[in-house]
């Protein structure tokens, strides 16, 4: 079941009814309207002890009926009392959701008459003309101009399709907190809108059938931000396309924002499709695709287009009913259950390529008619779902799950199809007509990842080679990175279903054929995000594991510091200042940047936990040659700052073959969940201070407005901002911590040969215990440049306008000068190859790199030169796997 701090459209309806309800037997109440005797507890109960009473203080509910609402109306409307605009708006909201589920549903628009609404809704929408044609009248009055009463036309279009709309922008203020209605006694009252059913039209305005609806209609809204163009029923912040995978294929987010939210989505249409099914009664069927053929054929009936399927055209539907078959998932239900008969226990399906026609990506897809769309769907889908049944009859575990791979190698094995297997079924159609022409595109975006992260692992340990094992490095970070390269062989430079496919082939008594290679990661975008979304969690962990037991990188950044406040040169090192501002110079410098060698020097002690100025007094008790171990203090240790991200490490990186965790997006825990993701926007606006009980509002413009005191949020507004602090974390999730630990070796090995005869002259030839601990130098030369300020200070050399700078540092800064010339944009070239998220970056070092790249296609075609190898660009023009 969704959890109660994510709104759907049925909940959010039953909120608003029942809130309305209460704000209008408070105002009466006020105005001295004489209630029937309200509801208490019994005398039994008032006999409890204390702690019982505190286990049952549970509000009383009190129900109020449609001929009762109509007279709160009344009198109210009749009274001086003001209905708020708010209050107003939460109830039109109701009525203008239940017309447009009911109405969309029998194909009149959302601009049918009443006559085919429900009786609760009438009351209601006369009670709002009643309440907003006084508060116009008296308004006008003191205006001094004269009075309209209006009608629900013109009214309710503005606020109502705000609601309709919510996870495009909130334009619609929640009500201030409605006063609570108490008894006699003392005791909270809740206050229920009682829906008359006996008054209702039909079947298809009663309270169980629009539930179902209010499900169908999620189920479209998700849809339509997920894959499709959103409908032009919508209204949209600046004109925005919300399509998840129309906004990959046009470069706009990255594979794995879009991954990551379509998978939850899905995992939230699991959810509310549940949750619908145990709360319908016993008459309705649930099993299979009845859920659905219920809401066709009363569909059918209500329509009056009562017929059999268009077999003639292929369809397994009414032609006519087209729309209302596509809004029921009717049609992908269909194919599904053809598939059935073809599934044979220890058989894989085999036929001919081209057996049932061939996909033509370049065709338009809107010009197609229904009979065309159809067939185009059962193409793209016959076509990949042998491969489902391949993973279930050989029992192959993918390395991350994916809703829909999970789905379908479930439906392989249990051959019944549901609805929210229809769902996900076409959500992974959808995504192929969004892309199109491109549709191997998300594969080659994992594979790009793929040969960019094996290159970053092939030439760590290449550098590995070139020095001892450090004791501090532990076995199973070698062992992670050795997984994660066989992961890449396996899964991306090769194809484990491609022999297994091959083979049966040749047991049907065919030839090998020249299939598609990767066939399932090209047919499904959603693996191919999820899978690099989580090579991408685990180089960040083990990156910074990396960084963190060699404390490399962090030493480094102390002395290219130091470098830039004593060298009169300018030294830059774009590469080093954005890790600073990933970490944040806090956390890595421990307050400010350091200003001279002193500071620098007990800083890093510090941060390293090396008491290294004790070790090296002439009359320490430990000897110089263990100086470099840290005095039982642990270092300051780097931590993934990707807030959004984190939260989905436990169910797509912490995952072992045959044993997948299904975790959900909110089993994080909700208040940790929106105040993480609320994390970096709760500073700014530290002034601002919601009224009691005010309700959670967010933007698509600005996705960070939450308020933290209700802890309440409708599942695609969750799922834009999910979209868009993913978007923006991509540059911090690809950064490439190996690359900056090599650079810093590099530099240190540097160092150490030229400075090698100073070192020894200061702290003899012992000054070094192993290669292993290079990094350390750091702290060597910034105990020399300490001495060096402190001899000029006691030689009276320093004074206001002059400062001694040690010999040491300039010679290290001629050194560093030509090397991060060449090598310290090399993490950032990176970013901008391989990220989506240019622009961001982009702004983020706008006041870092003293040079601006032009933006051209040649720097992209240079940055793959210079980060990938010459075999990995052969493989990538040729499309050759690398041997």
């Amino acid at each position: 079941m969704l959890p109660e701090f994510l709104k759907d459209s049925y909940k959010q309806y039953k909120n608003d009814t029942d809130r309305f309800a209460t704000w209008l037997l408070s105002a009466a109440k006020k105005c001295g309207y004489e209630l029937p005797d309200l509801p208490s507890v019994s005398a039994s109960a008032k006999r409890t002890d204390k702690s019982s009473m505190a286990k049952s203080a549970e509000p009383v509910k009190y129900p109020v009926t449609v001929g009762e609402l109509r007279k709160l109306g009344k009198f109210v409307s009749d009274s001086s009392t003001q209905a708020p605009a708010s209050v107003l708006v939460i109830a039109r909201r109701a009525i203008t959701l239940r017309k447009n589920v009911t109405s969309w549903f029998v194909g009149q628009g959302s601009d049918a008459t009443d006559k085919r609404h429900a009786h609760f809704i009438e009351a209601m929408e006369e009670i709002c003309n009643l309440l907003e044609w006084r508060f116009n009248e008296r308004k006008s009055t003191n205006d001094g101009n004269g009075t309209t009463e209006p009608t629900a036309e013109t009214q309710g279009d503005c606020d109502d399709k705000a609601w309709l709309n919510r996870f495009a922008a909130l334009t619609v203020d929640e009500p201030e907190d409605i006063p609570e209605t108490v008894s006699e006694h003392n005791e909270i009252i809740k206050v229920v809108a009682m829906e008359d059913e006996a008054e209702d039209e039909g079947i298809v305005f009663s309270h169980a059938f629009f539930r179902i609806l209010c499900l169908f209609h999620d189920l479209q809204s998700w849809r339509d931000f997920i894959n499709r163009t959103v409908s032009h029923r919508l209204t949209l912040v600046n004109k925005a396309d919300l399509s998840q995978w129309k906004e990959y294929a046009e470069l706009n987010i990255d594979l794995m924002s879009a991954s990551v939210v379509t998978d939850s989505a899905l995992q939230f249409a699991r959810d509310l499709i549940q949750e619908t099914r145990d709360s319908l009664p016993p008459g309705f069927f649930q099993s299979g695709l009845d859920l659905q053929m219920i809401v066709f054929e009363t569909g059918c009936v209500t329509r009056g287009e009562v017929g059999p399927a268009s077999q003639e055209l292929g369809l397994a539907f009414n032609v006519r009913m087209a729309d209302l078959a596509e809004w029921c998932y009717l049609g992908v239900g269909s194919l599904l259950q053809s598939f059935v008969p073809i599934i044979q226990k220890n058989s894989i399906p085999v036929y001919k390529p081209g057996y049932f026609g061939v996909y033509d990506p370049k065709a338009n897809r809107a010009e197609m008619s229904v009979a065309e769309k159809f067939h185009e769907d059962k193409l793209l889908l016959l076509e990949v779902l042998p491969e489902f049944c391949m993973l279930n009859a050989f029992n192959v575990s993918m390395p991350v799950r994916d809703e829909i791979t999970t789905g379908l190698v479930g439906f392989a094995r249990h051959k019944k199809p549901d609805l929210w297997l229809c769902f996900a079924t076409q959500i992974m159609l959808d995504t192929h007509h969004a892309l199109r022409a491109s549709r191997t595109g998300a594969f080659s975006d994992l594979r790009l990842t793929g040969l960019r992260i094996a290159k970053t692992l092939d030439d760590f340990l290449k550098l590995s080679q070139t020095h001892a094992k450090p004791p501090f490095w532990p076995n199973e970070g070698d062992e992670e990175i050795r997984r994660i390269r066989e992961l890449i062989k396996l899964h991306i430079e090769d194809d484990p279903l491609v022999h297994l496919r091959n083979a049966a082939e040749l047991e049907a008594g065919r030839s090998k054929t020249s299939g598609s290679e990767h066939l399932l990661f090209q047919r499904n975008p959603l693996l191919c995000g999820l899978m690099m979304f989580q090579l991408n969690l685990r180089m960040q962990t083990i990156g910074q594991a990396l960084v963190n037991r060699w404390y490399d990188v962090q030493q480094m950044a102390f002395l290219y510091n130091l470098i830039q406040k004593q060298d009169p040169q300018e030294l830059t090192w774009p590469d080093m200042e954005l890790f600073l501002k990933i970490h944040g110079e806090d956390r890595i410098f421990i307050g400010d940047r350091p200003k001279d060698a002193d500071q620098s020097l007990r800083r890093l002690e510090l941060a390293t936990g090396i008491s290294s100025t004790t070790r090296f007094a002439s009359n320490s008790r430990i000897g110089a040659r263990e100086w470099h171990k840290p005095d039982g203090k642990d270092p300051r240790i780097l931590g993934p700052t990707t807030t959004c991200a984190n939260l989905f490490r436990e169910r797509y990186q912490d995952q072992i073959v045959g044993n997948v965790r299904n975790v959900s997006l909110y089993k994080v825990g909700v208040g940790k969940f929106l105040d993480e993701l609320t994390g970096p926007s709760t500073t700014k606006s530290k002034s601002f201070k919601a009224g009691k009980g005010a309700e959670l509002e967010l933007s698509l413009a600005n996705p960070q407005l939450l308020l933290h005191k209700s802890h309440s949020i409708g599942a695609l507004q969750l799922l834009v901002l999910v979209k868009t602090k993913l978007y923006e974390e991509e540059p911090i999730l690809l950064f490439n911590y190996f690359s900056m630990h090599r650079r810093s070796i590099e530099i240190l090995r540097l160092i150490q040969a030229q400075e090698h005869h100073k070192l020894v002259q200061y702290f003899t030839r012992d000054y070094m215990p192993s290669d292993a601990f290079i990094s350390n130098l750091v702290l060597l030369v910034l105990h020399v440049a300490h001495g060096s300020a402190l001899a000029g200070k006691d030689l009276g050399l320093e004074s206001r306008s002059s400062s001694v700078v040690s010999g040491i540092i300039m010679r290290c800064g001629d050194l560093m000068r030509p090397y991060l010339d060449k090598h310290g944009s090399t993490v950032i070239k990176e970013l901008k190859t391989f990220g989506r998220n240019k622009a961001h970056l982009n702004g983020d070092l706008s006041n870092i790199s003293s040079q601006k790249e032009a933006e051209s296609s040649s720097a992209y075609r240079f940055g793959l030169e210079d980060i990938l190898s010459p075999g990995a660009m052969e493989s990538l023009k040729t499309g050759i796997p690398l041997a």
